[in-house]
């Protein structure tokens, strides 16, 4: 079983490495969300220009 340690039982240091990977995972997050909206209306974008040429051909 994992062991639970307390914020109050960590040193500064700790808590500062701790924060510093927090921000990390922040920025890592927010950069794949980011990766997901742009493809997400890169497909979007890319089907509605097939669907033009679909319409202009017929």
């Amino acid at each position: 079983m994992l062991k639970r340690y307390s914020i109050r039982k960590l040193d500064e240091e700790a808590i500062a490495i701790l924060s510093e990977i927090r921000t990390m995972e922040r920025r890592e997050i927010g950069a794949i969300i980011e990766d997901c909206i742009l493809n997400y209306w890169h497909d979007v974008i890319e089907a509605e220009d097939e669907d033009e040429v679909d319409g202009a051909s017929a």
